[in-house]
């Protein structure tokens, strides 16, 4: 689930088998973030004729018009350069661009070093994310169910109580957009599969791995709501095994900040830290 820092909205994440603090994020060691020009993906708003241009960042609720919030932005911009929309008093760019410039955090501001753009500026290598994969974990789903099973929202709602309330619980997905469940855990696959087949005749494939829970990842994501404002944090989201945090600025004491926070529940490698504003030289 993904949390904004300005209560926007929640957003679900996709789980991706990544780990430790995207590469190429992190603002160098020993620099300040304000002198580094980095580069990141937002859109425009102004929020009233009289309010400043914000640089959106983070989630936006889609109303009409739209909510989001973000830095205000600073360096020559013009409306004529983007494409806009306008209602209610209330005027946001209908795509994301690119902003190149100097983000400073104390003053909430993003000062552009070149227009917005809709491509990506040149040399600027953009962040490799694997395709996250929901595999079928077993031969046979059916052994011990019903291969006749119909689909059951009643059923499938008992069944994800179920699976939240096991110890040992890391995650689970369905691999055939339908009812064939695939679960893993850290504990006994064939006592856990055995359980489950008592509420649930559908497909169904148990897995042991290890892996941070479901319930190391609630916790360590409930430590973090305490910090948001602090650490520019614009959203958490739990994949099975891991923790996602995404962040304003990925510098270095921002990042062992996080990890000091979650270590009660997570290892280093169990959270991905990536930040909106990337390094222009990465």
């Amino acid at each position: 689930m993904l949390t904004s820092t300005r209560s926007l909205a929640a957003v679900a994440l996709c789980a991706i088998a990544l780990a430790g603090c995207g590469s190429g994020d992190t603002v160098p060691p020993g620099s300040a973030a304000a002198s580094v020009e980095v580069v990141g993906q937002g859109a425009v708003m102004k929020q009233s004729p009289t309010s400043d241009i914000e640089l959106c960042i983070g989630a936006m609720l889609t109303s009409y018009p739209p909510q989001c919030g973000g830095p205000k932005l600073l360096g020559e911009f013009s409306w004529d350069d983007v494409e806009s929309e306008q209602a209610s008093g209330v005027r946001w760019t209908n795509q994301w661009y690119y902003a190149v410039g100097y983000y400073d955090a104390e003053a909430d501001t993003f000062t552009l070093t070149r227009p917005l753009s809709s491509e990506p500026p040149e040399g600027y290598v953009e962040r490799q994310v694997e395709e996250p994969e929901f595999p079928q974990l077993c031969d046979d789903p059916y052994e011990g169910g019903d291969p006749d099973f119909s689909d059951d929202l009643v059923a499938q709602e008992l069944l994800q109580q179920e699976l939240e309330s096991l110890d040992g619980y890391i995650g689970s997905w369905v691999s055939d957009g339908h009812n064939e469940f695939n679960v893993l855990v850290t504990g006994d696959p064939e006592a856990v599969r055995a359980e489950l087949r008592e509420i649930w005749p559908g497909g169904l494939c148990v897995e042991q791995r290890d892996g941070a829970t479901y319930r190391d990842i609630a916790s360590a994501q409930d430590a973090l709501s305490d910090h948001f404002q602090e650490l520019g944090i614009t959203g958490t989201g739990g994949g099975p095994g891991e923790l996602n945090v995404e962040v304003i600025i990925a510098d270095p004491v921002t990042v062992e900040r996080i990890h000091e926070i979650v270590s009660d529940w997570l290892r280093p490698e169990q959270v991905r830290v990536t930040g909106v504003f990337r390094p222009l030289s990465s």
